[in-house]
């Protein structure tokens, strides 16, 4: 009764356990070491953008107008639809007693088969 090979597998499993805690443990550098490189690159550019809104807000305001400059109108106003064109647009095409011709649900008891 010897006794001596029982402490073998308690070995070998301690040593697996090492092992997976050393691979967790290098691939939780290495996401961290990612998470400081992408936290470098956000930083970077959030103070590029802060030092390009600091050069605009700070910067001299534009020339007035000259004095034969005339009233801008907003771009909008060359988009508006005048006169018929403007119904047609909105309503669509306008017959003679002013309905719409768009189609309209026919209900069954106006139906004629023939």
């Amino acid at each position: 009764m010897c006794g001596g090979g029982g402490g073998s597998s308690n070995e070998e499993a301690r040593q697996e356990a090492d092992e997976r805690h050393q691979e967790n443990m290098d691939l939780q550098r290495e996401s961290m070491a990612e998470q400081k490189r992408q936290f470098e690159v956000t930083r970077a550019e959030n103070r590029r953008r802060y030092e390009e809104q600091k050069a605009i807000a700070e910067a001299a305001p534009p020339p007035p107008p000259e004095e034969t400059a005339g009233v801008a109108t907003p771009a909008i106003e060359s988009l508006r639809i005048r006169g018929a064109g403007r119904k047609n647009y909105i309503t669509g095409p306008v017959q003679a007693t002013g309905r719409s011709t768009r189609n309209r649900r026919v209900s069954g008891a106006s139906l004629h088969i023939s």
